[in-house]
């Protein structure tokens, strides 16, 4: 089906049902659910009708009154696209839409939640079971040791890597097998390094609030390929080094997608898939030169620059 049949489908079963209902993995849900759920209260067609999502989602639909939200206990798990029932559904695909409308995080998130000293660093790591076969986009250790040793003195580091957890922290996550990593052993070794996962444990504070405090308090992002960084480029005025190894994101979602339309202006992206590049993007990233928060590139880096930018 075309995006108009899919687009018209989705807004007659919504009139008929009074309900829409997202089903899938989160980055999906960030990436083309959301702009659309948006859209659809813009346009006044969810008046006394509902959303229903998955535990913990609140924040993201912020726009949305109580009686018009609702969660499901039910565990995610990746949706083909054929199966996807609403237009624009697939974040390797997708551009930007009339029927897309997306939310300002940094705008709604970013004078809540904790307070820091110095520019904030938000590293967006994953070490799990990939396409059945195990970890394949992650920071490798001695990446991350680099980063740390030169990021600590200029910047307040928030370090997020999702995991099995000893208690609930309030929201449903992806269906996988995460897998052990000694990444903590080496980021606590850091003093103004913030664990994210074991701040919300420790607090008892909302994990998907918390995070999104956060990410609208952040200027400066390093990530791997993945739904999780997905949400990274809601965050815009900001600078993004992704290492990309495998995933059907690269090009277009980085280049003309999702990563370009859900955030004015989006992040300057510094693409990465070698350990070399991972090195050299580091190295720029953490010689940025920082006002009011937010880094500008210096020109001494520009053909690192001009070979990573996408």
């Amino acid at each position: 089906m075309t995006d108009q049949d899919l687009l018209d489908q989705a807004i007659a079963r919504l009139k008929a049902t009074s309900v829409i209902e997202y089903t899938g993995e989160f980055g999906a849900e960030i990436t083309t659910f959301i702009p659309f759920v948006f859209w659809l209260k813009a346009q006044g067609l969810l008046k006394g009708r509902r959303v229903v999502t998955y535990r913990g989602m609140r924040p993201y639909y912020y726009v949305l009154d109580d009686d018009e939200y609702q969660e499901k206990v039910d565990f995610r798990q990746f949706l083909p696209v054929e199966e996807r029932t609403w237009p624009t559904n697939s974040t390797y695909t997708a551009t930007r839409q009339i029927w897309h409308i997306v939310p300002d995080y940094r705008g709604r998130y970013r004078d809540g939640g904790r307070l820091f000293q110095r520019p904030v660093m938000f590293i967006q790591n994953k070490f799990a079971v990939e396409w059945h076969e195990g970890p394949i986009n992650y920071l490798p250790l001695n990446a991350l040791e680099h980063l740390l040793n030169s990021a600590a003195d200029r910047f307040d580091i928030v370090y997020s890597r999702p995991r099995e957890f000893t208690r609930e922290l309030g929201f449903t996550k992806d269906d996988g097998v995460y897998c052990e990593y000694p990444d903590l052993a080496l980021v606590k070794r850091y003093g103004n390094v913030l664990v994210l996962e074991e701040f919300c444990d420790q607090t008892g504070l909302p994990y998907n609030l918390t995070k999104l405090e956060t990410l609208a308090k952040a200027h400066f992002f390093v990530a791997v390929q993945g739904g999780g960084s997905h949400l990274l480029a809601c965050f815009g005025n900001s600078l993004m080094l992704l290492l990309h190894n495998r995933g059907d994101e690269y090009p277009h979602a980085y280049a003309a997608g999702p990563y370009k339309y859900l955030s004015t202006p989006p992040p300057t992206l510094l693409l990465v898939q070698t350990l070399d590049q991972l090195v050299g993007g580091i190295d720029l990233l953490c010689s940025v030169q920082v006002q009011n928060g937010v880094g500008t590139l210096n020109d001494a880096f520009a053909p690192t620059l001009d070979s990573l930018r996408i």
